[in-house]
């Protein structure tokens, strides 16, 4: 896939009028270079970096040093640099001048996956460029997925919903909040690359928080509503997937607000297609919130893209003006959420298609009732 990639930074950068591009983000190195990277975040501080990338004249050169040198030359469509460690913003623009050149360029850098101390020195050593913040180059690129990408998130979500139904069939009262969370992280571990987040599992009351970290001491009991949010990892690919699950049978205020948000999600799902917008499709919800009289309980944006990162662009929330386009990936995720209750959110991934949408996400949406 790189290859391909490689010609359409290529191009995008010519719009731009970029002689080079320097690429910080490891999901941006990843994306282009099929190097992965250890580290958290999307900033590789100088000091101790794993892989950065250099675009110049239609070739990708990764920079990154002895901990990763002998895998990076095995990357296809890649020329390797071994820099050296711990290194500093002078090696890196030695580094960078020695792949693009003496004389005026103008360079295209991460803004948002930089230090600004590394960023300053880094340009003050190479004074002789020109220095354009391009981070939008990659943004518009991963927003649309390729169908070879639509088809790793498909796996990853279909991996999370294998890690549900096994949940499902292992809960039990007395089990932890942070139980349950370790359950899961052990599934993905022994099934994917790992978690694409760090599970949410919330009993009860502590639904009620939209991300909310599991307890070490709340124990689940029967008759209470369980939030599950989490998802898989698959060749760098993020699944994310919320369902609910009640410990016994579902009372009556279980069912209704389930039904409430359910509703909301469907109708949502139902208007997305290319020409709506990302406000358009959360209006959906929220007006149907609005006409239920509980909207001040929606306390979030409907959903949001999904790829290499977790949380990407696009944005499904008010006032974002985007338009909806085939090869988009992004959750639709209403959710209510009552204090001195709890709360209820449901999670699926679409892929945008030249006339619709497809549902990549075929978990089922049945208020599931568990027995004790």
């Amino acid at each position: 896939m790189s290859s391909d990639r490689l010609l359409r930074v290529s191009a995008a950068m010519a719009d731009a009028d970029l002689d080079a591009l320097f690429v910080s983000n490891p999901k941006n190195v990843l994306y282009l270079t099929d190097f992965h990277t250890t580290m958290p975040g999307e900033v590789q501080p100088f000091g101790d970096p794993e892989g950065l990338v250099v675009i110049a004249n239609g070739e990708a050169h990764l920079l990154c040093d002895g901990r990763y040198i002998a895998g990076a030359r095995q990357l296809e469509d890649v020329t390797a640099h071994l820099i050296t460690s711990p290194s500093n913003p002078g090696v890196f623009g030695e580094a960078i001048k020695g792949i693009i050149g003496d004389g005026k360029r103008t360079v295209g850098y991460e803004a948002n996956a930089l230090l600004y101390s590394d960023a300053a020195s880094l340009m003050e050593n190479l004074s002789g460029y020109v220095w354009k913040p391009a981070q939008s180059i990659f943004a518009r690129l991963r927003v649309i997925k390729s169908q070879d990408e639509v088809d790793l998130i498909r796996e990853a979500q279909a991996i999370t919903g294998r890690c549900f139904d096994h949940i499902a069939g292992w809960i039990r009262p007395g089990m932890s909040e942070r139980d349950v969370a370790v359950e899961i992280e052990t599934y993905m571990r022994q099934n994917s690359e790992g978690n694409s987040f760090a599970p949410i599992v919330a009993f009860g009351q502590t639904g009620c928080h939209p991300h909310y970290t599991p307890s070490p001491t709340r124990k689940l009991e029967k008759g209470q509503m369980v939030l599950l949010d989490f998802g898989a990892i698959h060749h760098g690919y993020c699944g994310d997937m919320t369902r609910m699950l009640v410990m016994g049978k579902a009372n009556d205020r279980q069912k209704e607000v389930y039904d409430l948000v359910l509703q909301a999600q469907l109708k949502c799902l139902d208007g997305v297609k290319p020409g709506a917008t990302c406000h358009s499709l959360d209006a959906l919800c929220r007006d149907y919130f609005e006409s239920k009289g509980c909207a001040d309980r929606f306390q979030h944006g409907t959903g949001h893209g999904v790829g290499l990162a977790i949380h990407e662009d696009p944005r499904i929330k008010k006032g974002f003006k985007e338009t909806v386009e085939p090869g988009m990936v992004f959750s639709v995720e209403p959710g209510l959420y009552y204090e001195d209750w709890g709360g209820v959110r449901i999670e699926d991934l679409v892929a945008v298609t030249d006339d619709g949408y497809e549902n990549i996400t075929t978990t089922s949406k049945t208020l599931l009732e568990v027995s004790p």
